[in-house]
């Protein structure tokens, strides 16, 4: 584990490279599942990469980082900087593809071609402007998704951040060797979570066949700087032959290869393997990796003579095997492998040099059938120049450039490979067993708060005659466990019978961490023994028969909130009126009742403060009797959507430090077995980040009901942790006026979320302070009352005096 200096440089590193200084303010909104320390994206590598310290300020470092590469002009003068057209380094074109959107995409040889409209519209070559580049040779590029899409593209072993839309190249910094391969892991289904935005901006570079004592490169930042690092040295001396991020193990994986000419996959901050040695069967620099797109924890790896499949992240890798040939492996004996094309949907295509083409799915295993479309024929003839992909139908398209001599220009001759053509023509192919396969969540994002659960639902109709259930997979299946429930749901006007699968996801009650630092895992229903004869692939066709997935995290969904429950307010009661509170109003808090320094200090403000009251943020003040112990109850949301009300501890601190109110327990009332914790306490221990309002929180809370806290050595001390549920009460002094409370929830079994509001409290009916001291009023009450009597005893003595002679003179 690393040390806290060691931590608090890299973090340095990163604040540095993205222009943000360890100062920046944060928000309530700064907050998720952790404390954390400052508005950027850290992410801190030890024997895995561990969860971000501040994972929801990346709204402040897109914008720099946006700001940076839109609005950053090189310095050069423009008669210094360098065109070059670029082109791949290797003799055979390569398409680079935006894996979370099909219309992006780079084709590379001996020019650089970007489309965004799937190659339908003709592009000139991309061109590089700037003083660093002369030759402009292309080993590899990346999309990255992250405040907007852009390229980290490596030329002549250095590495370049470009938006296709500009003319603006920015050079990466803190690469100090030159590279020739760049990856990243794009997490597509959305661009608002955190944990999506950290992993889009995780991009690595390498150079394949290094040694194991060369360094790779890592950025956190999309790619802005970069910092190296080593992979973990195995017990014989090893190459790398590539490094990835797996984002369904969250985790960095190396390809190594020993000397005798054996490869595996290795953790890279560990000296534990993932998947067992294979043979190597062609140059370390052949290899390649594919990790297709919906995180399924699916991964091929290929050269020309070899060809596996893992469908457990790399832990097992297994062959591929031709569908009606025993035994038999692709490549054939006497070929190879010229190309392997992937898509989200988990269909696979490969070409060989021998001209074959082999069609599959990637499932349990890896199976695929040889099509029998001629790649002899002019139009789907595969040369060094063209490139295959699937399209949105799950067709196979053959791409050619056709090269214009006057502009320069190049388009794109497409040849499709109808598949499902092909496989009708195909006897091997069994017919598909369900003729509808649908459900309400493919493709979506599900939180999974602590105590909760996500619900799907697959609606399918099976081929008469044919028995067939779906079968559901999860990629984190130690941490995750599934409830299943299949049901028959009417029939269709056809009159097959219709199924309905509701599907519930929970939580390993035991694996809470596990999931926190494995935080994406994706849940897949597909039917079982597809087989390659399910071709309609189209997601967004209700016949179709793609598999349906959903992501889940386990963490804090972005929409969830707390409100203070506002049941009688100063406005409801007439004290106050909207108008009032609209119209610029300030109140002054009076010096004698705050401490700006929040510990609760007498006499510790040197003057009175005026505040402008916020209606906006607080509208009207609940109202509160100045002599009824009071405790405020909240409400826990989910975007519009109530949820429950909140039955968990939480501290509140008014936030200009007033102190002029107490706590009705104390620990001994509270049945406390240790000693519990306070504000002072809490803020003695510098515990203040990013700021003191947020120094208690549900990350460094102890509850005092803890045999094994600290001992209890105070039992009067206050107990300042409150609970709709306890008898525990804020109990106001003599005072009028407004409080600003800043409230947290502070159980740490509540929710993964960081739970924290701010409201307004408006105390009233307190009598008017005393000016004099008590006993200097008692004897001036009894002054008067001793004077009135002694005006009464002699006027009552008087009025006797004058009826006595009266009645003398009567007589």
């Amino acid at each position: 584990m690393a040390t806290m200096a060691t931590l608090s440089t890299l973090a340095y590193t990163v604040f540095s490279a993205t222009g943000i200084s360890g100062k920046t303010g944060c928000s309530a909104n700064c907050f998720r599942s952790t404390m954390l320390l400052s508005c950027a994206t850290v992410i801190l590598l030890s024997t895995s990469l561990l969860c971000p310290v501040m994972a929801d300020s990346s709204h402040s470092v897109q914008w720099l980082l946006s700001d940076k590469l839109t609005q950053l002009k090189p310095e050069i003068p423009v008669q210094q900087m360098n065109r070059v057209n670029l082109k791949y380094y290797l003799e055979e074109a390569v398409l680079v593809w935006n894996p979370c959107n099909i219309q992006e995409a780079l084709w590379m040889w001996n020019s650089v071609h970007y489309t965004d409209t799937l190659f339908e519209d003709a592009s000139y070559p991309l061109v590089y402007r700037g003083p660093y580049i002369y030759d402009g040779y292309v080993s590899s590029a990346t999309f990255i998704n992250a405040f907007t899409t852009y390229i980290a593209i490596v030329i002549d072993g250095q590495v370049f951040l470009h938006i296709p839309s500009s003319d603006i190249w920015i050079q990466s910094k803190g690469v100090t060797a030159s590279v020739r391969q760049v990856s990243s892991q794009q997490c597509c289904f959305s661009r608002v979570d955190a944990d999506c935005k950290m992993l889009n901006n995780m991009v690595i570079l390498y150079n394949a066949g290094m040694s194991e004592d060369q360094p790779a490169f890592y950025s956190t930042n999309g790619g802005l700087h970069f910092i190296p690092f080593f992979v973990q040295r195995s017990e014989t001396k090893g190459y790398i032959g590539g490094v990835y991020m797996m984002a369904v193990l969250y985790k960095l994986v190396a390809l190594v290869a020993d000397i005798e000419n054996k490869f595996h996959l290795h953790f890279v901050f560990s000296s534990i393997p993932l998947s067992e040695t294979y043979p190597l069967l062609d140059p370390l620099t052949q290899l390649e990796m594919i990790q297709p797109p919906g995180m399924r924890g699916h991964v091929i790896i290929w050269s020309p003579h070899m060809l596996l499949y893992s469908p457990n992240n790399g832990i097992v890798l297994l062959p591929v095997h031709e569908i009606g040939q025993d035994q038999s492996i692709i490549p054939p004996p006497g070929d190879s492998i010229r190309a392997v094309t992937t898509a989200k949907n988990g269909i696979i295509a490969v070409i060989t040099h021998n001209r074959g083409l082999y069609y599959g799915r990637l499932d349990l295993e890896a199976n695929v059938i040889k099509l029998s479309t001629n790649l002899n024929n002019p139009n789907f003839q595969v040369t060094q120049d063209t490139v295959v992909f699937f399209d949105v139908y799950g067709d196979l398209v053959i791409l050619k450039p056709l090269y214009n001599a006057v502009d320069f220009k190049v388009s794109f001759q497409k040849s499709v490979v109808s598949l499902q053509q092909e496989l009708t023509q195909t006897p091997t192919v069994l017919p598909c067993p369900v003729e509808q396969f649908y459900g309400n969540f493919n493709g979506k994002l599900y939180y999974i708060d602590i105590g909760a659960s996500a619900h799907l639902t697959i609606v399918y109709v099976p081929t008469p005659h044919c028995p067939f259930f779906p079968v559901v997979t999860l990629t984190n299946s130690e941490a995750l466990y599934t409830e299943q429930i299949i049901v028959e749901d009417g029939v269709t006007p056809e009159g097959y019978k219709k199924f309905k699968m509701e599907i519930w996801i929970h939580q390993v009650l035991a694996a809470t961490e596990f999931l926190r630092k494995n935080f994406i895992s994706t849940v897949t229903v597909d039917l079982m023994e597809r087989g390659v004869s399910c071709n309609q692939l189209n997601p967004q066709c209700v016949l179709s028969f793609s598999p349906q997935e959903a992501h889940i995290i386990a963490g804090c969904p972005v929409t969830k909130h707390i409100r203070v429950m506002r049941n009688v307010t100063a406005c409801s009661r007439g004290v106050l009126t909207e108008k009032q509170l609209r119209d610029n109003f300030t109140y002054t808090i009076p010096k004698e009742v705050y401490d700006p320094e929040y510990l609760s200090r007498p006499n510790a403000a040197t003057e009175d403060r005026t505040v402008r009251y916020d209606y906006i943020s607080y509208l009207c003040p609940v109202l509160v009797y100045h002599d009824m112990p009071w405790v405020p109850s909240f409400e826990l949301w989910d975007g519009d959507k109530f949820v429950e009300v909140v039955g968990a501890d939480f501290v509140m601190l008014e936030i200009h430090g007033m102190h002029n109110y107490k706590y009705l327990q104390t620990a001994k009332k509270a049945k406390c077995v240790s000693q519990p914790q306070d504000w002072i306490s809490i803020l003695n221990k510098g515990q203040h980040y990013p700021s003191t309002l947020y120094a208690w929180n549900k990350d460094n809370y102890a509850s005092c009901k803890d045999y094994n806290g600290p001992p209890l050595t105070d039992p009067d001390a206050e107990y300042q942790v409150l609970n709709k549920e306890s008898k525990n009460r804020i109990v106001f002094s003599n005072y009028n006026g407004f409080y600003i409370f800043q409230a947290t929830i502070v159980d740490p079994t509540y929710s993964y979320c960081f739970l924290v509001t701010r409201f307004s409290v408006f105390v009233y009916g307190a009598f008017p302070p005393r000016i004099l001291p008590s006993g200097v009023l008692t004897a001036f009450f009894i002054a008067i009352f001793t004077a009135l009597l002694a005006i009464g005893y002699f006027v009552r003595r008087n009025v006797k005096r004058k009826f006595h002679l009266l009645d003398i003179n009567k007589s």
